[in-house]
């Protein structure tokens, strides 16, 4: 049996933001034309996930994961091109120390 949910990925969500903005359908009758329930074509109009970022975004994503610690994940990033620039092994428990290091400096 077929699954009941679709998951669209970024780059079909965009393709269907950019159809509507050049469309005059109202946004039911666009969702109903597109076979999409209507709450879940306004909830890809109001998040418009990628289409801001698409250069730095996966199209092929199905959903965005914010991290609640960008801070730590920033400075966790740029030690961890500063360690290969010096050819450094970087292990699982090398970074999470870090990554808990660099929380507390930060105080999160």
């Amino acid at each position: 049996m077929a699954s009941k949910r679709k998951n669209l990925s970024f780059a079909e969500k965009n393709e269907l933001i950019e159809r509507f903005q050049n469309s005059n359908l109202s946004k039911a009758a666009f969702a109903k034309a597109n076979s999409i329930p209507r709450t879940t074509f306004n909830n890809i109009l109001a998040a418009k996930l990628c289409s801001s970022n698409a250069q730095i975004c996966d199209q092929e994503r199905k959903r965005q994961r914010l991290s609640p610690y960008e801070n730590v994940d920033k400075a966790l990033l740029s030690w961890i091109k500063y360690a290969r620039s010096q050819n450094a092994p970087i292990s699982w428990n090398v970074l999470k120390e870090k990554s808990l290091e660099f929380a507390n400096e930060l105080g999160e």
